[in-house]
């Protein structure tokens, strides 16, 4: 866990960098449709459909937590509410927007000719998407990413639209940090 302190400076600037690349990459290639970075198509009935499924999930981890970990739940808002208050403000921007950019958009486009199915695109972007996640030294952050990149992937899929799937991520990951998870998604710096 030691090396991956060295990490942890660099961890957002490293995503963002990456993020910009895949986006550059996107931008030049002529067969990218760029409507997918902004188009809000349907926007209220994928917003019902996400907030239909957010709702008995995020009630059932909230209740697992509590009886699970109960030291941790609501840890950020009730010990460290201004570290809570600043990582909702600035985790969609720095985390996932480029997440959302590097592993659904740029990965759902660039690797359509080796995985023509849409399935195992999908399939791939979940499990990289989870273990990009073990820079984080634990296999929560794995699990946890896994089950949201098969999230934000199906829903990807559905909208062919990146803010749909940032506003998602950002509602799953904000309540995530909320409910008492979030310690197992950050680097500690001691």
């Amino acid at each position: 866990m030691s090396s991956l302190r060295h990490v942890a400076p660099w961890l957002m600037a490293l995503l963002g960098g990456m993020a910009l690349v895949c986006l550059l990459i996107l931008l030049n290639d002529r067969q990218f449709k760029r409507v997918k970075l902004w188009h809000w198509q349907d926007f209220s009935v994928h917003l019902a459909d996400s907030v239909l499924f957010f709702l008995p999930w995020a009630s059932v981890v909230t209740v697992g937590v509590y009886l699970i970990k109960p030291e941790l739940f609501l840890q950020w808002p009730l010990q460290k509410p201004m570290v809570w208050l600043l990582t909702l403000l600035i985790y969609p921007l720095i985390s996932v927007i480029p997440q959302e950019i590097i592993f659904r958009t740029y990965f759902f486009h660039r690797y359509k000719k080796i995985l023509p199915s849409k399935n195992w695109r999908w399939t791939v972007s979940t499990f990289v998407f989870g273990l990009a996640h073990a820079v984080y030294g634990n296999w929560v952050a794995v699990v946890l990413s896994w089950c949201g990149g098969a999230l934000f992937g199906y829903r990807y899929i559905r909208t062919q639209s990146t803010p749909v799937v940032v506003i998602e991520h950002a509602l799953w990951g904000s309540f995530i940090f909320t409910v008492g998870l979030g310690s197992y998604l950050v680097i500690s710096p001691s």
